[in-house]
């Protein structure tokens, strides 16, 4: 199939199934997202680093989590 063929389809097929604009907006918003060019990261790789440290320590054993129990009654008391 062909990209005109192909184009044509999807839009016939959109048609049959966007009966109401709340689908007509989210796929604007797909659309929007494809679009839009990628920002740089908010995150700086030294932290993604420190992260992937810590969660390596977790998963190997050598530091222990906090169940959330244990985080909500340390939060209660301070």
């Amino acid at each position: 199939m062909g990209a005109i063929e192909l184009r044509n389809s999807v839009i016939e097929r959109f048609n049959r199934i966007i009966k109401d604009d709340s689908k007509l907006i989210a796929l604007d918003g797909i659309f929007d997202s494809m679009t839009i060019e990628e920002l740089p990261s908010l995150v700086s790789e030294e932290h993604y680093k420190i992260v992937e440290e810590r969660r390596r320590k977790h998963t190997s054993g050598e530091t222990k989590g906090k169940s959330w129990e244990d985080v909500r009654s340390e939060i209660k008391l301070v």
